[in-house]
């Protein structure tokens, strides 16, 4: 399902930065929400809206999604040109390690222009640099669009070269220090 309120992320984005060129957005799968007379797959919703809201506004905009190495079921699924689920899921970004949605993959397989797959060290390694930095505790699902722009594979390839001027979408602040705590001293 597509929320109009996640829309707005683009929209203000936008509207602060005008001559933004991309947009990268953490990309989770299925989400599944009892309405009132059906269940709907809606997984990808996030992406999806802002997806929509970018494209009307600047249809040449590049939208990258970022998702974890360990629950790449939307980078599989662009590869083969129809949805594919995992058996099964390995990555500290636990909001990100459901499945993609029947509903949203139109919009993921025709309007998102790639998947950036990105291991958990590389989210942990992000989330210290926003809480030292940034002084912004950003759960591993919501640092993973940071983390694929800092990643090798999106600095070195060259279909990403002109993305000069960068909007990253950081959601969430869920955060069991706890488990961010240990995984540092690993």
């Amino acid at each position: 399902m597509f929320n109009s309120g996640q829309g707005t992320i683009s929209l203000e984005l936008l509207e602060k930065v005008r001559d933004i060129d991309t947009i990268i957005v953490p990309i989770s799968g299925l989400y599944n929400r009892k309405d009132f007379f059906e269940t709907l797959s809606t997984g990808g919703g996030l992406i999806s809206s802002v997806t929509l809201a970018a494209k009307t506004i600047n249809p040449s905009i590049c939208i990258l999604a970022a998702e974890p190495k360990g629950a790449d079921d939307v980078a599989r699924s662009k590869v083969a040109g129809k949805i594919v689920t995992l058996p099964e899921t390995n990555t500290i970004a636990d909001g990100l390690r459901a499945f993609l949605g029947d509903l949203t993959w139109p919009v993921l397989r025709d309007l998102v222009d790639d998947i950036i797959t990105v291991d958990d060290e590389k989210i942990v390694e992000v989330m210290r640099l926003c809480y030292e930095i940034l002084k912004v505790a950003v759960e591993p699902s919501g640092a993973i669009g940071l983390a694929a722009v800092l990643s090798d594979r999106f600095q070195q390839n060259p279909d990403w070269k002109n993305c000069n001027k960068i909007g990253v979408v950081l959601s969430g602040g869920n955060v069991d220090l706890g488990v961010l705590w240990e995984s540092f001293s690993k």
